[in-house]
């Protein structure tokens, strides 16, 4: 079993995507390819590119435009040449030990299409959701993501959602079911991951989560990070909702009352107000989605 290593990166990164590069060709003998997704970072292209004259599984995809996160990452997959895509954000510092191992065990079930590990961070949404739920991976009818990815359970559990800072899949089920949805890359690209997942899940496969293998997500909260992402979390998680429920209006109410109450609960656990702030842009999600509805029928 091959796998490819795909990891998008971008400009202000080269810090994060260093460590990361010099950590897997380390265990290069595990790995089939590492294909960096570069958008705008000369620093980076130029680190790997010499870096590739000596480690040959280096590919790099360099483009001196944003190209977004979902095209990135499908740009790289199209150029993967592994049975599984692995996904790496760059952030991530470290992977549990025997990490492929385990990996290559789980793809030997064919009906499994795509596996994640526990994500070892800290943030207080991963604190949030331990408020609400001690589920893993659930994914609820009003479209409310229950993760808690950072659970100390030991035996590997089908899920309906998986973290997307480490996400294998089998090549052939990636393109099979088209790929990451490039309508998410917008602002921060939100749920992206588990949009699909979803798909993944209604061709028939299953998804595992497997608490035995693990990564250090060195993903910080910044004021300013933690105001972009409350900018366009109800921008992108109501297109995903919309796209993927199909919601009666009545289902669709439910929806907005369910997401009132997780604003002032994040408005209380943050202590800032961008929850609330930003609430409305709920608005702009319906929008959005309407937009991107309108074009996919004048396309086809």
């Amino acid at each position: 079993m091959k796998f490819s290593v795909i990891i998008p990166t971008c400009e202000g990164r080269e810090k994060e995507i260093r460590r990361l590069i010099n950590y897997l060709l380390k265990m290069r003998k595990e790995i089939f390819e590492i294909i960096v997704v570069i958008d705008k970072s000369e620093e980076t292209r130029k680190y790997l590119t010499n870096l590739r004259k000596k480690y040959k599984i280096l590919k790099i995809l360099f483009s001196k435009e944003r190209r977004g996160r979902c095209k990135a990452k499908n740009e790289g997959a199209k150029k993967a040449r592994g049975d599984i895509l692995l996904f790496l954000d760059d952030d991530v510092r470290t992977l549990s030990k025997n990490y492929l191992d385990v990996l290559e065990r789980d793809f030997n079930i064919h009906i499994i299409g795509a596996v994640s590990g526990r994500e070892i961070k800290e943030r207080k949404a991963q604190k949030l959701k331990k408020l609400i739920s001690s589920r893993i991976g659930i994914i609820t009818s009003l479209g409310e993501v229950i993760s808690n990815f950072d659970t100390n359970i030991e035996e590997p559990k089908i899920v309906k959602a998986l973290p997307g800072c480490n996400f294998a899949v089998r090549k052939d089920v990636f393109e099979k079911v088209g790929g990451f949805d490039e309508n998410y890359d917008i602002g921060t690209a939100y749920r992206e991951e588990t949009d699909l997942q979803v798909r993944i899940s209604k061709f028939g496969y299953k998804l595992l989560f497997d608490p035995r293998i693990s990564v250090i997500h060195g993903e910080k909260e910044s004021p300013e990070g933690i105001k972009k992402w409350f900018k366009w979390y109800y921008i992108l998680n109501t297109y995903f909702f919309l796209k993927n429920f199909n919601p009666s209006p009545l289902k669709f109410c439910l929806f907005i009352y369910k997401e009132f109450l997780g604003c002032l609960a994040r408005t209380i656990i943050y202590k800032t107000l961008y929850p609330i702030l930003y609430f409305p842009n709920i608005i702009n999600g319906i929008i959005y989605f309407k937009k991107k509805q309108y074009s996919m029928k004048n396309f086809s």
